[in-house]
Order: structure tokens, then C-alpha cells, then sequence
């Protein structure tokens, strides 16, 4: 479907990064219902944040050509690595296909259970797990990709009943008769390629594919001890609880499966740890590794650059969830008790002062003072009541407002406060609320 290129891509602080770049066949580009895929698979791969995912960046089309940029995984895919198994007559030993598939089912339990921006479930289906779309790098990473043909609400495509997509030998049963799938038929596939990473083969073949899509169908196929007596019995009925073909009698979830497979690596390798994985892809592929080095030596960067950045597909769909709201730190309002008249209440109302008084507020220039009424003589107002004159009504039918009290008589030597009752004056001052007072802004309220 695509020509695939290693392409270098600069971020903001001029650091290379490597990408993966799909170059859609000139023939195909011209049938839109393949494009239409294409793009389903951007939005819906796009949407998933999860590190056993391969990412999509950007689905764009420039000088008339589609382009898919994704996450760049330096290593192989299960495909290639199987080939290779087969051409040395030796299967993966089980810990690693343990793992891989344990990293896979954790990819598929993140892609069921994803929601969009308003918490809806997406009810994604890969409809398409199979070797050749799991990764493993040269590090122990394991990525599972290519959503082109994924069943998702993101899609405009709704594929009719009987029409059957997806590779026939990993396909599940219901998925091979061209019934409605659900999460569980990813469980099925995801049992075949264990299948085969433990055997080496494939649980279902045939000459044609009439027989092939029959075995399937009845989901008959040999027993994982015959082909391969050194598998651990643990990891046999693992498999075999996969590739049930009853579904109600499989894995309900992949995230069940991840817990089994993990389970099963803890207490066979207990040690196990994807750095093993990784040492065992270096190891198989180091003729290739040396080659692919030598390789990127030889391309540089074209010194011309295109202004033709393309046209991003994905954002012109209606239909890619609406992105969070980015938080925004600056408020609307200041709010502020408004002190009633008398003694200070802290559940008294609280009132919203306009954005442009609020604005040009300075909170920590204010003056802090505290109002502790115990300490003011009884004849005299309390700081509360002269706040409560510069404060606003509230509002009220009448539209004459009640004169403000007069304003307090300053304090001289002579009529010094009285003193605080002895041992209560800390516990008071403590539990004395605090206030923020800006007499300027107050009185532009008048």
C-alpha cells in the first residue's frame, strides 16, 4: 500500500528526531474509499497515548501525494523475526513470546477501553493483529501499529455485514463468517501469533483460502505440545484459552491475558525484563543492525527546504474529538466577603467584583489587618462596621442607599485599648480572621 521511508524530523530546539514516513502508492491515492482508511487509521491511532503504540503524528497530503508520519521504532517486526526462526528451524524461546505478547495485550487493552474528549468509549477494534504489525526494537520495545482497517465511532467507514477485512490466517471465527466483532476477536488473533511465535507455524493453514477461512471458522488446530514439547504447559493453556472458539469462553478482556502472560514470565524467568528481549533482537539481527547504520551514513539532508508543509488531513475531519481546554490561569474575578454590619461572619455572602477592578488588583501590595473585636472598647466602631460602610449594598428595591456612618475618631495616647485578657490573647489572635483591605480600590466603589 505504501512506500516506507526513514525521514528526519527537528523540533523546536533544532534536536533530529527519526520518524517513519507511509508514501501512499500513486494508484491507490486515487481511490477514496483507501484514503477514506487511511485516515481513519490517523484519527483513531492519533487519539491513543500508550507506549506499546506506535504513534501518528500527522496525516497530510502535499504536491498531490499522502503521506503518514508515525513513531520511528528501530527494529523488526514479528514477521521478519519469524521468518527468521523458520530459516534457522528454532521458535522464540517462550519467555520472549511471553513478553512480546504481553506488551501487545496491554496496547489492545489500552485501544478498547480509550474514550474521546467527553468520556465517551471509543469501542475501538484492531480487526488486523497479526505479526507483521508488532514491532520489537533493538531496545526490548514492543509496539503494536497499523490501525488502517480498526473498527472505531471515529470511523466514517462502517464496513457492511459479510464483508471481511483483515488477514484470513489470523483472523478470528466470527470475524471469518463476517459477524459484528467486539474486543475479544483481537484476543483470538493475538492467541494466533502466540501460536506461531511458539511453534513457528501458524495454527491455521491450507492450500486455498475457501479451506483456510473454513479451519478458521471451526478453529481446529493442532495442539502447541505436538509441535513444540519444550513449551511450558502454563503458556499452552494460555494460548489455548486464546484461540477458544467460543467467545464467551476466551479471555473477556486483553488485560486479563496481559495479567496471566505476566504472571506466567514471573514465575518461569523471574528476572525477565525487556532488556532481555532486546539482547535477543541485537543478537538475531546484528548482520542487519551494521547494515542499517552504514546505511544512514550515506543520506544526507537536501540544503533546499519546501514550503509546501501539505495539508493535514486529520484536522479537517469533524469528527476527531474536541481537545482539552488548556488550562487558563488567569481568573475572570476576584472575589471577595463583603462584611455586613457588626461583628465579622465568615459564612457571610460573597460578592464578584468586575474584571476591570479586578484586574489592576494588586493582592500582594494590600494591606493586611486583623479584626479581632474583643480588643476594641464597645463605644467605638469596630474595623468590620467601617468596611461595611465603603462596602455595596446589596441590592434592594429602594434606590436611595442609608447614609454612611461617620467616620471613627482617631485613637490618641490618652485612651490607649484595653488589654487583652492574659493566656487568651494568642488562641485569639490565631483564630482572629484575616482580611485583605485596599481602601483605593474600596473607594472607587462609592
Amino acid at each position: 500500500m505504501a512506500e516506507i521511508y526513514r525521514a528526519k524530523t527537528f523540533d523546536a530546539g533544532g534536536h533530529a528526531h527519526l520518524v517513519a514516513v507511509k508514501r501512499v502508492l500513486a494508484h491507490l491515492a486515487e481511490d477514496d474509499d483507501f484514503i477514506q482508511m487511511l485516515v481513519d487509521e490517523a484519527k483513531i491511532a492519533s487519539v491513543l497515548r500508550h507506549p506499546n503504540i506506535a504513534r501518528v503524528y500527522e496525516f497530510a497530503r502535499a504536491g498531490g501525494e499522502y503521506f503518514i508520519a508515525m513513531e520511528h521504532v528501530d527494529g523488526k517486526d514479528m514477521r521478519t523475526l519469524l521468518e527468521r526462526c523458520r530459516g534457522k528451524k528454532k521458535a522464540m524461546p517462550p519467555e520472549h513470546a511471553a513478553y512480546v505478547a504481553a506488551e501487545v495485550a496491554a496496547a489492545l487493552h489500552a485501544a478498547h477501553s480509550a474514550v474521546d474528549g467527553k468520556r465517551r468509549p471509543l469501542r475501538i477494534v484492531h480487526r488486523d493483529v497479526s505479526p507483521s504489525n508488532v514491532i520489537a526494537s533493538y531496545a526490548g520495545e514492543v509496539k503494536l501499529c497499523d490501525f488502517g482497517i480498526a473498527k472505531a465511532t471515529l470511523s466514517k467507514d462502517n464496513t457492511k455485514t459479510g464483508v471481511i477485512k483483515g488477514k484470513v490466517k489470523y483472523m478470528s471465527p466470527e470475524q471469518a463468517l463476517g459477524r459484528k466483532l467486539d474486543h475479544r476477536s483481537d484476543v483470538f488473533s493475538l492467541g494466533s501469533c502466540l501460536y506461531e511465535m511458539l511453534t513457528r507455524m501458524p495454527p491455521f493453514t491450507a492450500s486455498n483460502e475457501m479451506d483456510l477461512l473454513i479451519k478458521v471458522r471451526d478453529a481446529k488446530y493442532r495442539p502447541v505440545s505436538d509441535l513444540a514439547p519444550g513449551v511450558p504447559p502454563e503458556l499452552e493453556a494460555i494460548t489455548d484459552k486464546c484461540l477458544t472458539r467460543s467467545r464467551a469462553h476466551r479471555y473477556q478482556t486483553a488485560a486479563e491475558l496481559e495479567v496471566d502472560l505476566r504472571g506466567f514470565l514471573r514465575r518461569y524467568v523471574p528476572n525477565y525484563s525487556r532488556s532481555h528481549l532486546g539482547r535477543y533482537m541485537r543478537k538475531t539481527f546484528a548482520v542487519e543492525i551494521e547494515h542499517e547504520l552504514r546505511m544512514l551514513e550515506e543520506y544526507v539532508l537536501a540544503d533546499q527546504v519546501s514550503d509546501d508543509v501539505g495539508e493535514n488531513l486529520i484536522a479537517k475531519s469533524e469528527e476527531v474529538p474536541a481537545a482539552d481546554v488548556p488550562f487558563q490561569p488567569k481568573p475572570t474575578g476576584t472575589r471577595i466577603p463583603a462584611i455586613g454590619r457588626g461583628d465579622f461572619d465568615e459564612g457571610s455572602s460573597q460578592t464578584t467584583l468586575p474584571k476591570g477592578q479586578a484586574d489592576d488588583f494588586d493582592v500582594h501590595r494590600a494591606e493586611t489587618q486583623i479584626l479581632d473585636q474583643g480588643r476594641r472598647p464597645t463605644a467605638k466602631p469596630s474595623a468590620a462596621a467601617i468596611l461595611a460602610a465603603s462596602a455595596p449594598m446589596p441590592r434592594s428595591k429602594s434606590t436611595t442607599r442609608p447614609p454612611p456612618p461617620p467616620p471613627p475618631r482617631p485613637r490618641t495616647r490618652t485612651q490607649p485599648p484595653p488589654p487583652a485578657p492574659v493566656g487568651d490573647f494568642d488562641e485569639a489572635l490565631h483564630n482572629a480572621p484575616t482580611m485583605i483591605i485596599d481602601a483605593n480600590r474600596l473607594g472607587r466603589r462609592r
